[in-house]
């Protein structure tokens, strides 16, 4: 089982979050044209950035740790941003997800949420890639969405550092958090051995099913390594 005690704090730099920022801007045209949701463009951007920041982080994590991906794609799914990595011809996927207001805290996150896996076809055999991984920013999702509307940023200036100032960038230098993975064999038997009707889940206002898999029942983040290793 997976506690506060098992996620790992991707703590990282300024300088590395306005790289990120670089990277999202030049593919920021990209970005929005998949991003199905009507949303603010001052939270659409960050929304592509954190994705970003998270496909930082894991490579970072990986590579001192001696793992290198072979391929690393860049997906947008609409609801969070899908990051593929390409290992020994198995794709990895990136959930990158803010907490929910109602959590208040990522320790609650971890015990009430899921690694979200939106349901696109109608078996679990059928889900794309063969490792799925979570990680969560410690920032409320609401809030920070509320506080981004209210922004007045430029977002065509390629000034970064009044970017990272602007968009509170800063946050994500500590707030980077490896929650939980799971690999697709046991996500599968997982699913298989629950009833139908508890086999996914949705919320309100949401036109979408995603899959049970709950992060306090899924892998712990260091686990990832010796698994790899073993592929």
């Amino acid at each position: 089982m997976v506690t506060k005690e098992h996620i790992l704090n991707f703590v990282l730099t300024s300088d590395e979050i306005k790289l990120m920022i670089k990277k999202a801007k030049e593919n920021v045209e990209i970005s929005y044209r998949d991003n199905l949701r009507n949303r603010h463009p001052n939270i659409r951007f960050d929304c592509i950035l954190r994705g970003y920041v998270g496909e930082y982080s894991i490579i970072k994590w990986l590579a001192e740790n001696d793992i290198e991906f072979e391929e690393t794609n860049y997906v947008d799914e609409g609801e969070s941003i899908d990051i593929d990595f390409l290992y020994k011809q198995k794709n990895l996927e990136l959930k990158t997800s803010l907490i929910p207001d109602i959590d208040v805290t990522i320790d609650n996150a971890i015990v009430n949420r899921d690694i979200k896996l939106i349901k696109r076809k109608n078996r679990i055999e059928d889900l794309r890639g063969d490792i799925h991984m979570q990680i969560y920013y410690s920032q409320k999702r609401k809030a920070k969405d509320d506080w981004l509307e209210k922004q007045k940023i430029d977002l065509e200036s390629e000034d970064i550092n009044y970017l990272y100032e602007s968009l509170g960038a800063e946050a994500y230098c500590n707030s980077t958090f490896f929650v939980a993975w799971i690999d697709k064999p046991t996500l599968v038997a997982k699913i298989n051995a629950m009833p139908e009707n508890q086999r996914t889940w949705s919320f309100c206002g949401s036109k979408r099913l995603f899959w049970n898999c709950k992060i306090k029942d899924s892998e712990k983040p260091s686990d990832l390594i010796p698994y790899l290793n073993s592929l």
